[in-house]
């Protein structure tokens, strides 16, 4: 049996030089009508006009960025696009940038291990400026950054830094949120943190140590478990508290994610809570709200660093503001919900 040979149809993007034959001007005139960079009379923007409509012709980017050495492209790097906040940050930052004329480019630096990578890539995509959300903004990045010469925000790096930057007070979150479990009665509080060692963990940590400290309770090694921000490293995390002897009675989480992993890993153990443990979180992400029972935690409104961020990227794109760094901070709000209450006897 002989098969028939079927070939598949040659679809290809119609370019500039396409349209400028189709109008038939020259692709420069074409370039000066699409850009509005130059005058074109009336009867040739016509002509241009129904070649690209015919065409179905839309501007490549890319091109323009690599033609003009710069594009209307912004760079925004999160640490985990997983997450509610960075997710809904994103979505954020993409409509203010498009109501401006701009594209949005997104890279995930997997907890800032790959900013570096970013970085590279904001110079190839000749970005003409880089949003960066950042759990521990390192000094070589600091320096990469600065040789791009590319207009920066930082957001989250509340360390100090040579950029504009948008942030919340550093370890004020989980000050707020252990502060209130002790005021409570809580005297028996762990802590659930996120990455070791980096600028966000550590500054979380130190807030729940510091209410710790003024309330005159001791610092115990074993009841702080540091991983990861995600709901997996809270699980992991759950885990650990869950086999405890005698339990702690609340835990104080570095985000909300590890908050939710960890009230999934007690759960399971038939850990009531807020009978047995308190538990909270940080971020005031959306599931917050309906997770069962429902989260306490502490403002943290991403759109707040979407708007702040773009509107002062803008301001050193356009040259309308220059000089020193300036610093822009979030503040935070206790929210108080359903998985904390007073304590009762310790299991």
């Amino acid at each position: 049996m002989t098969r028939e040979k079927i070939s598949c149809p040659s679809f290809r993007r119609p370019t500039i030089r396409d349209v400028a034959r189709e109008a038939n001007v020259s692709t420069t005139t074409v370039s000066r009508y699409l850009n509005q960079s130059g005058h074109v009379d009336q009867n040739t923007a016509s002509a241009i006009c129904q070649a690209v409509e015919r065409l179905h012709y839309t501007p490549s980017i890319a091109a323009q960025s690599l033609r003009n050495r710069t594009g209307k492209i912004i760079l925004l790097v999160v640490p985990d696009i997983c997450n509610p906040f960075y997710s809904k940050m994103s979505k954020t930052v993409q409509r203010l940038l498009g109501e401006r004329g701009y594209r949005m480019v997104l890279f995930d630096s997997d907890e800032s291990l790959h900013e570096n990578d970013s970085i590279a890539l904001s110079k190839q995509i000749y970005a003409s400026g880089i949003l960066l959300a950042s759990i521990d903004i390192r000094q070589s990045v600091i320096k990469s950054l600065l040789e791009t010469a590319i207009p920066v925000v930082a957001l989250n790096a509340h360390s100090t830094c040579p950029f504009d930057t948008v942030h919340v007070h550093g370890s004020m979150g989980c000050y707020l949120t252990a502060r209130h479990l002790i005021a409570l009665g809580h005297r028996h509080i762990a802590f659930a943190g996120g990455t070791p060692g980096t600028m966000i963990g550590k500054s979380r940590r130190e807030g729940y140590e510091q209410a710790l400290r003024e309330a005159g309770l001791p610092i115990v090694r074993e009841y702080i478990y540091e991983s990861g921000f995600s709901q997996y490293d809270g699980y992991e995390a759950g885990r650990y508290f869950a086999k405890l002897s005698p339990l702690p009675t609340a835990i104080c989480c570095a985000n909300d994610e590890i908050a939710l992993g960890l009230l999934s890993a007690m759960q399971e153990r038939k850990i009531r809570i807020p009978d047995q443990i308190s538990v909270t979180g940080m971020d005031d992400i959306p599931y917050a709200r309906t997770s069962n029972p429902s989260l306490t935690s502490v403002s943290n409104d991403s759109n707040v660093f979407a708007r702040e961020g773009v509107r002062m990227l803008f301001e050193r794109i356009e040259g309308t503001v220059t000089g020193p760094a300036r610093d822009v901070i979030v503040r935070h709000e206790l929210i108080v919900r359903a998985s904390v209450g007073a304590p009762r006897d310790r299991q």
